[in-house]
């Protein structure tokens, strides 16, 4: 038998388009599905939500992934699982009128023999070009840049996919948390793909074999990272001594992975009336 317990997940909304300022940008997200060798294009939008002639840059970057799932913004083509050599706007310069929109093509030109899962970041960003009399002021020449959006772009080929995860290192925390208990895992991306993966907690009963199964968690395991997962035990539960384990589902047509704490989990009568 399974008892549930819940807890209040950080949830992030993704919404079609992204807004700053006085522009928009859609798609938030651009992914590029090619194998080696090919190439394809896709169409990015913004829009001038301002009263007046507006101009814009397109440029690019690349990120990393920490333990936690936070992104790390590095230069251009810094990074070995950037694409960002790969992509070519349309054009990287140009204006936008009061309230009109353009659309600009985007296309990413794969190299031969890389099947892997690759990414980076293209910045829309107006821009404004320096006149002479700002330069005589003492301003500085050229072009002063202002607010961005960061749209993430991702390459996924459609062929010579790897799927290999796997979750290791349960174990608990000293830190503390008003909550309970604290408690992290690893996971372990050594494929070539990245994987939306769901993570569940469960506490076995080892005197009557009841089972509690807690709220899943979703991540977004890339290839190449670890990603420590952390999970709060409530100070709701009964007292007893539990068997503890969690289980990695990285998707379809993929094998569940666990991994079980190396020792049994004794939860007091203090604890259990906290």
């Amino acid at each position: 038998m399974h008892k549930y317990f819940s807890f209040i997940p950080l949830v992030f909304f993704t919404i079609g388009f992204i807004q700053a300022q006085d522009f928009e940008v859609s798609p938030a997200y651009m992914n590029f599905e090619i194998d080696p060798g090919d190439s394809q294009t896709r169409v990015l939008t913004i829009k001038n939500h301002s009263s007046f002639q507006t101009p814009f840059t397109i440029s690019f970057a690349d990120f990393v992934i920490d333990s936690r799932g936070n992104k790390e913004m590095m230069k251009r083509n810094s990074s070995k699982n950037s694409c960002s050599e790969w992509i070519t706007p349309e054009k990287t310069f140009f204006d936008i009128n009061p309230g009109e929109q353009i659309e600009i093509k985007i296309t990413m030109q794969a190299p031969e023999d890389d099947f892997n899962t690759r990414w980076a970041v293209m910045y829309i960003q107006t821009a404004q070009v320096q006149s002479a009399f700002s330069v005589d002021n003492g301003v500085g020449a050229g072009i002063h840049l202002g607010g961005r959006i960061a749209v993430l772009v991702y390459r996924n080929a459609l062929t010579g996919k790897k799927t290999d995860m796997s979750i290791k290192y349960l174990k608990e925390k000293s830190e503390t948390d008003s909550l309970g208990r604290v408690f992290t895992a690893i996971v372990e991306n050594s494929g070539n793909t990245i994987q939306k993966c769901k993570i569940t907690f469960i506490a076995s009963d080892l005197n009557s074999g009841e089972e509690i199964e807690f709220e899943p968690q979703m991540i977004e395991s890339y290839p190449g990272f670890t990603r420590e997962v952390k999970f709060v035990l409530p100070k709701t539960m009964p007292p007893g001594e539990y068997s503890l384990a969690v289980l990695l589902d990285p998707g379809a047509n993929s094998v569940i992975k666990g991994t079980r704490l190396n020792e049994t989990l004794v939860i007091t009568e203090k604890e259990g009336n906290e």
